[in-house]
């Protein structure tokens, strides 16, 4: 996928922009600009985040052992971070390619209902940290994973729709 900064660049490349490309660009730019706020604001309340779903999961009766807890959430923190990413650089192929290898590690998994716990967390944990406008920025790169990977299709695999 080729972004509409590239695309604008190669349209200056014999003329300056005209009025249109410049409103392009500048709508781009501010995109970027709240797209960048909430990256940033992900990975300030990372720690945040994924402490209060530890802390929540040790709370429920054992049913998982802390180092199985520990790899699941280990999963979770890439998947936010990938999900952050691709969302900053609005290119949801970079998720399909960096995520490709989760839906094999949780296919058939003993941990899927872990799995699926901690993603309920985290989405209510980030509505806690994050305003209503930047969910509706990440979510998009978010619901892609949990449908890729708690989905009753046995040929599931990750798709992000950009």
């Amino acid at each position: 996928m080729q972004s509409t900064f590239e695309d604008l660049a190669r349209a200056a490349e014999d003329h300056y922009l005209q009025p249109t490309e410049m409103n392009s660009f500048k709508q781009q730019v501010d995109a970027l600009q709240d797209r960048l706020t909430v990256y940033e604001a992900i990975r300030d309340h990372e720690l945040v985040i994924f402490q209060t779903i530890a802390d929540q999961l040790h709370k429920e009766p054992a049913s998982n052992s802390p180092s199985d807890i520990e790899k699941v959430l280990t999963h979770w923190i890439a998947v936010l971070r990938y999900s952050a990413m691709a969302m900053l650089m609005d290119q949801p192929e970079v998720l399909t390619d960096q995520l490709g290898w989760l839906t094999d590690v949780v296919s058939g998994d003993e941990y899927l209902s872990l799995h699926q716990h901690i993603s309920e967390l985290l989405h209510q944990c980030l509505h806690s940290v994050l305003a209503e406008d930047q969910i509706m920025l990440i979510e998009p790169f978010l619901q892609p994973v949990d449908a890729a990977l708690f989905s009753e299709d046995s040929n599931r695999e990750l798709v992000v729709l950009g």
